[in-house]
């Protein structure tokens, strides 16, 4: 995967982390879904699309590549060890909570 961000490819990426990971940094172009939200929002995914799976050790983003099989995804890949040691490019999503 990250030899194809590099040559500057669109890759679908889900980061199954809580929304406040995700915004503490993120791989840039990655949709956030929850794993606890995944199965209320497969209409938003394609079951033809390759999907690239994140989380930040890669055990949130290994059941959630169980879940997209069960549901008839075939092209998904668990990226491995996930967040905590990507070294690539991140961003972050800038957000606060007003009460």
């Amino acid at each position: 995967m990250r030899a194809k961000l590099a040559a500057g490819e669109s890759l679908h990426i889900l980061d199954v982390r809580e929304p406040d990971e995700f915004a503490n940094g993120h791989i840039p172009g990655a949709t956030s879904i929850p794993l606890g939200e995944l199965v209320n929002n497969l209409s938003q995914l394609q079951p033809d699309h390759t999907y690239y799976l994140v989380c930040r050790t890669g055990s949130r983003s290994d059941m959630a590549c169980h879940t997209l099989a069960e549901h008839g995804f075939a092209n998904i890949h668990n990226v491995t060890p996930g967040m905590s040691q990507w070294t690539f490019d991140i961003e972050k999503t800038n957000w606060r909570l007003f009460l």
